[in-house]
């Protein structure tokens, strides 16, 4: 989380979904199931990869050095880190 440019919340995913302003977006296991259906809808419709994190929003928080739940990460600009290696072969869901 110190490197690039990301987003935390689903409304921001939700956001950069409909509008294709993302890299990539990555979704909590436990992201409410309406929500997260928009963000996939919305991504693939825009070209934007996504990615399925295994662990709760509680785990991503943790992730991200957060403390408090995070159902969503949205990346803007992954800077020199290798996050967008999510996007890439097995781990993608959508691609561009």
């Amino acid at each position: 989380m110190k490197r690039g440019k990301v987003e935390l919340g689903s409304k921001s995913a939700l956001a950069a979904a409909k509008t294709g302003k993302a890299k990539l977006i990555i979704l909590a296991s436990n992201c409410p199931e309406n929500l997260k259906e928009q963000i996939l809808r919305n991504a693939k419709a825009s070209g934007i990869p996504t990615h399925l994190y295994s662990g709760t929003s509680r785990d991503l928080g943790t992730v991200c050095g957060k403390p408090f739940i995070v159902a969503a990460i949205t990346v803007k600009d992954a800077g020199d880190s290798e996050i967008l290696r999510l996007a890439e072969g097995e781990y993608a869901n959508t691609k561009n």
